[in-house]
């Protein structure tokens, strides 16, 4: 197993074969370590839950789009107006997109590969975000983009039951221990305490599902508020209904932290 860098262009280059040969990869996803794979191959998600020693359930693998592509692969018309209402306001996939992710009935007609939906309650679901919430990994999957690799494919970095990996060490062991050929390492250092919530469109509404952590910094500079995150929510915590109407004519920034408001209610 090989540590390198997203500035490494010859290894940016040889992660893409491997990645587009059906392999997988690691790679710090700005905040915590991930692994990426080309979501295109069948068996792909079965493979890459057994390296985490979990089942698949309800949680589909995260597929990193363009901002208008996560509109486009989403069942809008399934949703309640309020939902309709905030997916058509332009701000939702251009800016407040970018810093969650969401899971939502996916559209209709989607091309999406089959083993990178989930099927819930007679629905199929998908997971989408646009990968500039991971900022040392974006430009790495544009090359995945620019080298044919329609739908890239992304998950945390960590066993079943296991706390996200944030440590290179860590990340490297887990590499060596599931045969792994390359690690890329952080482009900068984060700290990792804050976190975003994974976004939930439904029948009734919107609901705060789980969390994605995003440096707690660049939450507070998003946000422009002062997070006390000494005792972080843990990674998965119980789903949290939005009420009605809570996000509607909000800007992307006072819609951010209407959201972090309910994870940190101290938030000042």
């Amino acid at each position: 197993m090989e540590i390198v860098s997203f500035d490494d262009r010859g290894a940016v280059a040889r992660a893409v074969e491997i990645i587009r040969s059906g392999e997988v990869v690691g790679a710090h996803f700005g905040t915590v370590f991930g692994l990426i794979v080309d979501g295109a191959h069948a068996g792909v998600a079965e493979r890459i839950m057994a390296i985490k020693g979990a089942g698949r359930g309800f949680k589909p693998l995260g597929i990193c789009v363009g901002a208008q592509e996560l509109i486009d692969l989403i069942d809008a018309a399934s949703l309640p107006p309020e939902v309709q209402r905030l997916l058509g306001t332009p701000w939702f996939a251009a800016e407040l997109a970018c810093m969650i992710a969401v899971r939502a009935p996916a559209h209709p007609t989607h091309r999406i590969p089959e083993h990178l939906i989930s099927e819930n309650q007679g629905r199929q679901w998908v997971q989408v975000f646009d990968p500039r919430r991971m900022p040392g990994t974006f430009g790495f999957i544009e090359a995945l983009w620019h080298a044919g690799v329609q739908w890239v494919a992304a998950t945390s970095m960590n066993e079943a039951g296991s706390t996200e990996i944030v440590e290179i060490e860590d990340a490297a062991a887990f590499c060596r221990r599931h045969s792994m050929p390359l690690l890329f390492e952080s482009s900068a250092p984060h700290n990792a305490l804050g976190s975003l919530p994974i976004l939930e469109l439904n029948g009734e509404g919107l609901r705060l599902d789980r969390q994605g952590i995003i440096a707690l910094a660049d939450l507070e500079r998003a946000v422009g508020l002062s997070i006390d995150a000494s005792k972080p929510i843990p990674a998965h915590f119980p789903p949290m209904q939005v009420p009605a109407g809570l996000l509607d004519d909000l800007s992307p920034a006072a819609a951010t932290r209407t959201l972090v408001g309910l994870l940190y209610p101290d938030a000042k």
